[in-house]
């Protein structure tokens, strides 16, 4: 799996949506911010094949071929205001042996609709990158 840079930030305006982290973990959050996210995405031209819950939070997913690629949100330990998103790229088996497939450009892509999406979220403060 390859990932790119996280971001955290702080934010109230996601708030969790009553039973959500019973499709995650207890206390995992982030389906509102996924939703969002992925409405931004959209408007921005790019396509998103759906928000799908996972154990560690929310996946964006934004295609599934030549390999898959989704942005990973979820609220931060237990918080409900704290909020943090990366992508990723996973490659099958062969693409990592053969090293067919470059997912570089592809996570460097969505970084930076993170980077130009993220200041735009209702009260946003603390933005780290790591």
């Amino acid at each position: 799996m390859n990932t790119g840079p996280q971001v955290t930030f702080t934010s109230d305006f996601f708030k969790p949506i009553p039973g959500e982290d019973e499709h995650t973990n207890p206390g995992c959050y982030g389906k509102a911010w996924a939703t969002w996210l992925a409405e931004r995405l959209r408007e921005r031209g790019v396509s998103v094949e759906g928000v799908i819950p996972e154990d560690f939070g929310w996946v964006v997913m934004i295609s599934r071929k030549p390999f898959m690629l989704w942005l990973a949100c979820s609220s931060t330990e237990d918080s409900t205001t704290e909020w943090m998103v990366y992508p990723v790229a996973e490659l099958s088996v062969m693409q990592r042996l053969f090293k067919r497939v470059d997912p570089a450009p592809e996570l460097e892509r969505l970084r930076v609709h993170l980077a130009e999406v993220v200041p735009l979220i209702p009260g946003v403060t603390n933005i780290v990158w790591e």
